[in-house]
């Protein structure tokens, strides 16, 4: 029996490492938007792939850089974003390998938090952005990526969209 367990993470903000700054990330779900078709003759209905639905993520933060809350406030330019985190794999032998889990991430911030302070406790603040790149890999091999903007969809390397994009002359 093989076990896996990912825990942990490091987040990096514009290439830089935010290395204990942050308490919780949230990434984006990629979902699907399907469409409903029907048709004389057809004894149902079926649903189809017609596009995504618009992604999301969240970064709870212990209180980060000045550095940092300056580019989150910036609601015009992007922020690239890359979650690293660790798989370990184990056996009945105790761990085997451990194998990074990139998670790629480009997109605007949403809102600048203020904060909420209270007497002997951590304040915390919470980032939310409106995500418009996603990239998944672990150990090196992508499984997935999704750039809303240029029409890109790719599962295990494969490029789902590439005959679609021709067909627009995009």
């Amino acid at each position: 029996m093989k076990i896996t367990k990912v825990y942990d993470a490091n987040i990096y903000v514009n290439d830089g490492s935010v290395h204990g700054q942050a308490s919780e990330v949230t990434c984006p779900d990629i979902a699907a938007v399907m469409t409903d078709y029907k048709s004389l003759g057809m004894v149902g209905s079926a649903e189809f792939f017609n596009g995504f639905d618009k992604m999301e993520a969240t970064i709870k933060w212990t209180y980060p850089e000045s550095d940092i809350m300056k580019a989150l406030a910036n609601f015009l330019k992007p922020v690239d974003l890359m979650v690293r985190s660790s798989k370990a794999e184990y056996d009945g032998e105790g761990i085997k390998e451990e194998v990074p889990v990139v998670i790629y991430l480009r997109g605007y911030s949403k809102k600048h938090p203020g904060g909420s302070f209270k007497p002997k406790e951590d304040t915390e603040v919470e980032s939310t952005f409106s995500v418009l790149y996603f990239k998944q890999e672990i150990d090196g091999d992508t499984i997935v990526e999704l750039d809303v903007l240029n029409n890109i969809y790719k599962v295990g390397g494969e490029d789902l969209l590439a005959e679609r994009r021709q067909n627009l002359g995009i």
